[in-house]
Order: C-alpha cells, then sequence, then structure tokens
C-alpha cells in the first residue's frame, strides 16, 4: 500500500472540499500581488464542471493563464465587471458559467455563479427545463444580462435573507435540489397510488 503523509492528508482535504479549505487563499492570491496558477485555474474548474478534459490543458496555457489573471484583476474595477467576463468567457474551456466561478471565487462579496438550478429559483427558467439545460451558455445569458438581470436577483435575496451573496447562491441552489426531490417523491407517490387504485 503507498504511504501517504499528514501533509498528503491535509492536500487531499483540500482537494475533496476546495470551497471551504482552498478557496479563500485564492481569492487572497487574486486580490493581492499574486496571481492565479494553474493548479487554481484547474481547481476551480474541476470545482464547477466536476471534470477536466485534456482540451484543459489549453485553458492553462502560459498565454491564457497570463489573460485569465489579466480578467481577473480587471473584474476588480468597478465598470468593467461586464468586459472581464466576456474575455474570460472566450478563453477555450471557459465559458460564462466558468467565468461567473472563476469571478465569484475572486470577488466572493461581487460576483455569483450562474447556474441552471439557480436560474430556476428566480423564473428565470421553467423547471422542466432544469434537466434538460446544457452547459453551452452562449444561447440567452450573455455577460450583460448576468450583470443586469442575474445578479441583482442574487442580492436581492441576500438582503432579504440577511446572508452573503454566496450563502444566497448555495441557498437557492439548494433549494432547487430540494424542489427536485419532492417532485420526484410525489411523482413515485402517484404511481403507487394510481398501482394501487388499478388493483
Amino acid at each position: 500500500m503507498k504511504h501517504y503523509s499528514k501533509e498528503d492528508m491535509r492536500k487531499g482535504l483540500d482537494f475533496y472540499s476546495p470551497e471551504t479549505r482552498v478557496f479563500p487563499a485564492i481569492a487572497a492570491a487574486a486580490q493581492g500581488p499574486q496571481k492565479l496558477t494553474k493548479e487554481h485555474v484547474l481547481l476551480i474548474l474541476k470545482w464547477k464542471l466536476r471534470r477536466i478534459k485534456g482540451s484543459n490543458s489549453e485553458t492553462v496555457s502560459d498565454e491564457n493563464l497570463h489573460r485569465i489573471n489579466g480578467w481577473v484583476e480587471k473584474a476588480s474595477q468597478t465598470g468593467r465587471e461586464i468586459n472581464a467576463l466576456k474575455g474570460l468567457g472566450k478563453i477555450p474551456g471557459i465559458g460564462l458559467a466558468t467565468a461567473t466561478a472563476i469571478l465569484t471565487i475572486c470577488y466572493p462579496e461581487r460576483f455569483t455563479i450562474i447556474d441552471r438550478r439557480v436560474l430556476e429559483m428566480l423564473d428565470l427558467i421553467s423547471p422542466e427545463n432544469v434537466g434538460h439545460w446544457k452547459d453551452d451558455w452562449s444561447g440567452d445569458w450573455t455577460a450583460e444580462r448576468y450583470f443586469n438581470e442575474y445578479l441583482p436577483k442574487v442580492k436581492d435575496h441576500a438582503a432579504e435573507w440577511g446572508c452573503s451573496l454566496r450563502e444566497a447562491d448555495q441557498a437557492l441552489w439548494g433549494l432547487s435540489v430540494c424542489e427536485q426531490i419532492e417532485r420526484f417523491i410525489n411523482q413515485i407517490r402517484g404511481e403507487v397510488d394510481a398501482n394501487l387504485s388499478g388493483v
């Protein structure tokens, strides 16, 4: 059996639960003199998309990493947020959803992640479309719509609930899961009732 040190164990926990263990350090790096590393970007991609593909080597090429850090820095400047989202979204392997994830991790008080489940909870897409929603955000959702329509609605919930922007995002996502489970249980219950009434 392979031997792992206590340091290896901590690193394993970091990669298992990056949002609480690693992302605060990534935010500090982005907001300070340091920059995002290839490891940071790949960890964000893995966390958001639940996978890393071979093509992501292009995403974190030296040239693209330089571009990512440039857009992350610009996103901190008032009035440049939309351009930063657009710029990040043009980098191979990063669309609008992933761009918002990167900026949420770097600036959690200013950005939130656009997600199909949260779109459902904000009545911006219907529940029937949630399971069929594609990863391609090039359709109706643009950087402008994100900034002018989606983000303000999540901020409104954060203000209403007295929580952080990230907590509002997480709560909306979790409520979508809860409603999906309830719909599934009701569907099963309906099928059982229908079967029993047919007996």
